[in-house]
């Protein structure tokens, strides 16, 4: 009995120093594959950001705005990218009189888009005919306001 007994401990033994040999044996191979898994993973994101970096800058609210907008008695507003094409950025040509026609810098703000005209600044902000000013313009719903109850264009 007590050799049954020893017998079954050495068992015992020599398979627990086993199963440690294997899990000691799996952890150069674990540590080799968490490399190249991190490795891989640090290549996706450099391929992911080269993607987002060469992706298009995404659309403004005001890039809607781009094309002529029309006022009373021949007044208009042109909108256009800016040139070299950078976000946020556009060429205007504001008919703002009967005498005056002028080019202007503007710069995306939100939902605006602002430029300085006679050294004022001027805001641009989507509004109803009725906004403008102009009883020409007081059933249009599509409308940019310049100055409100002064100034405003519309499609």
């Amino acid at each position: 009995m007590v050799r049954l007994i020893a017998l079954t401990l050495a068992t015992s033994a020599a398979l627990a120093g086993c199963a440690g040999e294997a899990q000691n044996d799996a952890a150069p191979v674990n540590a080799a594959n968490a490399t190249n898994d991190a490795g891989a993973m640090a290549a996706g994101d450099a391929a992911n950001s080269a993607a987002v970096a060469n992706a298009a800058p995404a659309a403004l609210p005001t890039d809607s705005w781009i094309g002529r907008w029309t006022g009373p008695e021949g007044l208009f507003l042109d909108i256009a990218r800016a040139p070299g094409g950078e976000p946020g950025r556009y060429a205007i040509v504001n008919k703002d009189t009967l005498d005056r026609q002028a080019d202007y810098s503007g710069v995306a703000d939100e939902a605006t888009i602002r430029f300085v005209r006679d050294g004022k600044d001027i805001t641009l902000r989507p509004g109803k005919g009725a906004d403008t000013g102009f009883k020409w313009l007081a059933d249009k719903t599509d409308c940019l306001i310049a100055v409100p109850g002064q100034e405003g264009y519309c499609r």
